[in-house]
């Protein structure tokens, strides 16, 4: 079966995502748990605050699965909706069929590594 990854909606306003990092390769069988890509979502636009309504995600997978088409790469920006990934049950069914469903996946709040954050040592 094949099965597609739609970048979710997180918040009601938001809109699109940037894509920080790519964990998973394509042609892969990814375990439960693994991996998949790491976005930022940045609500300034949408709602005004004294600081940028700036939030980290992780996307992890939650079955087991091959991973046989990517469409993203880090830096793009990524509507709401759009397919990101195509994954299979067995590694060699064609993808050129519908997918048959969304993909299971777990979306985690991360704190993104910054500079400003870590501590000057000697």
């Amino acid at each position: 079966m094949i099965l597609a990854l739609r970048l979710p909606r997180i918040h009601e306003l938001m809109t699109s995502a940037t894509v920080e990092a790519v964990y998973a390769r394509v042609g892969t069988l990814l375990p439960v748990g693994a991996k998949l890509a790491d976005i930022t979502v940045d609500l300034s636009a949408a709602a005004a605050q004294d600081c940028p309504p700036i939030s980290h995600y992780r996307l992890v997978l939650r079955e087991r699965l091959w991973l046989r088409a990517l469409s993203v790469a880090r830096g793009d920006d990524v509507a709401t909706g759009a397919t990101i990934a195509l994954f299979s049950t067995a590694s060699d069914e064609p993808i050129d069929a519908a997918p048959g469903r969304e993909v299971r996946t777990s979306i985690a709040g991360i704190l993104a590594q910054s500079e400003a954050w870590q501590e000057s040592g000697p």
